[in-house]
Order: structure tokens, then C-alpha cells, then sequence
């Protein structure tokens, strides 16, 4: 595709950090086999709609992206609709079927050809699901990871990234389909994380936030004596002002050297997010978490005894079929006496191809909507005490740039807060100018509100 007929792409993607990168990854792509990156689908030949197929709510969330990105076919410059995907790689035959608007079906193993597919057969495309599953609804012959030699184009911020360091997961919790939609685990190799931390610093990132579907189960399929320890270890290594924030770590594998390598770490931030999913052994046990609440309550103590400034964040689900009143209440009290900094409540969701989804004893969804409220109450509480806690203390913040609410404010995130899922630092000084965006800024703590913190420059 030669410059003068390029077409211009606009790539909307949906779902989690993971998603974003496989997102990142296609960009890089199509930019280095000549299409124009457009972030307007209005002037858009292509358009590519990269879903989400986890749950109940992301699945209708990405038909309905689909279903507007498919008006720029008559009000717009669109040419060619693509579908990819978790929602894709899931669905594929029923999408094919009941969504003539999509030109194009891009599985998660082939992502990388769509490029090559557009260049080739623009003009006369088939409507085809490029990967080709016969008989197995879900699985995926391929895993694409990132690469230092593979493109990529990084559409977070320039100071933040995600990093991915391992594909799919060999857990089998009963009410989780990722397994499923994205295979088995496969982790890249530590030399080429450590490459990609190397050249993202070369390009200005500060923090690196390391995911994968769990990463405490990093390197065991390499059976070269790679872990998520020796990783870190790896990455702690490389010079630089930088921050390492691990997501998603499963409560199994938190070994005393997992944690010591935490604790004493000069870049990987007091900061560990552990979704648990419940406490009560017996949903424990339903779940397949493979994690008693004993052991769970053991490893919290751990942590918390090696870094009492540790900020801890974790997912329960509530309305797991058969949950009773007296489970939910262990749950409840659970929260109410750990006192986390940071909590996600899902509704359970019965997902189609998981054992869960075939248990009889289904929570009614105004029950599921109760529990959900009286545990969010309860962490709107807690969440306030924890900030409050900040008020006078003197700490690092990433500052992100212009307040979304205002541009007289300034916003970041301390250690403690996440991009995307937590909540934000706000700082009073409205003559800090924007040549700070992206750098490391000590603040003190002022005010503290439910999810937010105000802070001014010390």
C-alpha cells in the first residue's frame, strides 16, 4: 500500500489492560505496513472494534460499539467494519451470522495479519473469521505477546504502559471463561521483558504495569526455573527513576521470597492487587480457587507485616450460585475487619462453558444487586478512613496532567493508585504548568475524600 491510496484506520478498543496492549500491538501493525492511525471514526475508511467477551455487561458493551461503529458506514467514510477480540475469538460463528454489518472477524491468534488481509483485499473482502476453529467455540491455536522486536504503539499516556508478560492462564476457576477464549498459559522470556522496560524508558515511560491473567504463575510453562521473583529481580536491576506495579497477582504462589523481593525492591511500588473473589471456604472451594481462606488470611498478614505501607487491592463476587445470607455476611465482615485500600465488586455473572454458569442454585439478580450495595457501602466507608490516614504525609505522585474536571488542576497518582481503576491525587497548585505531565513530583497530603486525594507541592 503505497502512501498516496493509504487508508485511514480508527481502533476503538474495549476491556481490560490486556486487551489494550493486543490493541497496541495491531496499531503497530497496520502503522508499519502503511495505513494512517485516525482517532475520528467519522473519517475513517477502516474501522476496527476491539471487544471484550468476559462478562454479561462487556459483551453487550461491545455489540453496542460494533453497532455505532457501524452508522459510519452510511453517515461516515467507513469502508471496512472489523470485529476482534475476546467478544470475536468467542462468538465467532454466531457473530458471523447475526451481524452482516461486520465485514471482518479477527480472532486473537491472528490479529497481527490483519493488516496484510486489508492490502490484499480491501476492495473484495470476504467475510470470514480469519481464525478458523472448526468445532472448539473458544480456544485459539495461537497467542500473540509482545515483543521489543515486534511494533507496537503505546496508546496510554507517554509516561504509563502496560506490560505484558504472559499470555492466558492454567487455572480453571469455575465462573472464569478466559482460560477458554485465551489458552493456556505462555510466558514470554524475561530477556525480552527486560529489552521492552529498556526501550519504553528510552521513550519517556515512568511506570511499567506489569499483567497478565496472573502473575504469580509467570515462567512455569518456560521450565528454565523463570518466576515472577527472578523477574522482578531482573527488572529492579535496570537503572533508572521508574515505577514497577504489579496487577493481578493470585493468592497462590506468594512465597517468602516473592515477598521479601517486594519489600525490598527499589522500583516495584507498595502496591499489590489480589483478586480473591470470596473468603468462605465452601464458595472457595465451588470456584476452584485452589486458595482456603486460611492460607488467603495467612499471606495478608505476611504482607502487611513486611510492609505495613502496603496498599492492597482486590475483586469479590457476589451472588455466586448458592451463596447464602451467612456466607455474604463472612464476606461482609471479612472486609469490614481487613480494611482494604482498594475494592472491586463483580455481580456474579453465569457465563456459558463454565461449570459455574450449570449450578442449579442461581442468586435472583435483585439479591446479587442488595449484597453488591451493602458491600460498596461498606468500602465507600473504609475507603474514606484509609485516605484520611494520608492527611500531612509527604509522598512521590506521578503527575498526569490537566485535571479532566478543570484545567486549573492538576492531577496524579501516588504509589497507591493505579491508572484507570483507582482514584486520583488532585493538586491545589493551579500555577503548575504542563512541562511537569509525566514527571515525579513530592507533594503532601491535604485532603482526603472517598476515592480522591488533594495534595499540594512541597
Amino acid at each position: 500500500m503505497t502512501p498516496e491510496n493509504s487508508k485511514k484506520v480508527c481502533l476503538i478498543s474495549l476491556g481490560c489492560p490486556k486487551n489494550l496492549v493486543d490493541a497496541e500491538m495491531m496499531l503497530g501493525f497496520l502503522k508499519k505496513d502503511g495505513f494512517e492511525l485516525s482517532t475520528d471514526p467519522s473519517n475513517s475508511e477502516v474501522i476496527v472494534v476491539n471487544t471484550c467477551g468476559f462478562v454479561e455487561d462487556s459483551k453487550r458493551e461491545s455489540i453496542g460499539a460494533i453497532l455505532d461503529a457501524a452508522k459510519y458506514k452510511q453517515t461516515g467514510k467507513c469502508e471496512v467494519l472489523v470485529a476482534s477480540g475476546c467478544l470475536t475469538q468467542r462468538y465467532s460463528s454466531e457473530l458471523q451470522k447475526d451481524m452482516p454489518e461486520v465485514d471482518l472477524f479477527v480472532g486473537l491468534g491472528e490479529f497481527n495479519r490483519l493488516s496484510e488481509i486489508l492490502k490484499t483485499k480491501f476492495h473484495e473482502l470476504p467475510r470470514v473469521m480469519v481464525e478458523h476453529q472448526p468445532n472448539t467455540a473458544f480456544a485459539t491455536s495461537n497467542q500473540i505477546l509482545p515483543d521489543p522486536d515486534l511494533p507496537r504503539i503505546l496508546a496510554t499516556p507517554k509516561h504509563y504502559s502496560y506490560l505484558k508478560i504472559s499470555e492466558g492462564c492454567s487455572h480453571r476457576c469455575s465462573f472464569c471463561i478466559i482460560p477458554h477464549i485465551r489458552g493456556d498459559l505462555k510466558s514470554r522470556p524475561i530477556d525480552s521483558i527486560v529489552r521492552e522496560v529498556e526501550q519504553l524508558l528510552d521513550q519517556g515511560v515512568k511506570e511499567f504495569n506489569l499483567i497478565a491473567q496472573d502473575l504469580n504463575e509467570y515462567g512455569k510453562d518456560l521450565r528454565n526455573d523463570s518466576n515472577l521473583t527472578e523477574l522482578l529481580l531482573r527488572l529492579d536491576a535496570i537503572p533508572g527513576d521508574f515505577w514497577l506495579r504489579p496487577l493481578y497477582m493470585y493468592p497462590l504462589e506468594f512465597t517468602d521470597r516473592l515477598i521479601g523481593v517486594l519489600k525490598n525492591s527499589q522500583h516495584v511500588v507498595k502496591y499489590v492487587d489480589m483478586p480473591l473473589q470470596h473468603i468462605n471456604d465452601r464458595i472457595i472451594r465451588s470456584m476452584k480457587r485452589g486458595s482456603p481462606s486460611r492460607y488467603v488470611r495467612q499471606v495478608l498478614d505476611k504482607l502487611k507485616a513486611a510492609m505495613p505501607e502496603l496498599a492492597v487491592r482486590t475483586t469479590f463476587i457476589v451472588g455466586y450460585p448458592g451463596e447464602t445470607e451467612e456466607e455474604f455476611q463472612e464476606l461482609y465482615d471479612f472486609l469490614q475487619g481487613y480494611e482494604f485500600d482498594r475494592v472491586g465488586v463483580f455481580q456474579y455473572s453465569p457465563e456459558e462453558g463454565t461449570p459455574a454458569a450449570l449450578l442449579s442454585d442461581q442468586i435472583s439478580s435483585e439479591m446479587k444487586q442488595e449484597r453488591y450495595d451493602r458491600l460498596m457501602s461498606l468500602q465507600q466507608k473504609v475507603s474514606l478512613k484509609k485516605n484520611q490516614a494520608w492527611i500531612g504525609k509527604e509522598v512521590r505522585m506521578l503527575c498526569e496532567g490537566p485535571s479532566e474536571e478543570s484545567d486549573w488542576v492538576m492531577q496524579g497518582r501516588l504509589f497507591s493508585q493505579a491508572p484507570e481503576i483507582d482514584g486520583l491525587t488532585y493538586l491545589s497548585d493551579s500555577e503548575l504548568g504542563t512541562e511537569n505531565i509525566g514527571k515525579f513530583l513530592n507533594v503532601q497530603i491535604t485532603e482526603a475524600h472517598e476515592y480522591d486525594l488533594v495534595a499540594k507541592l512541597i
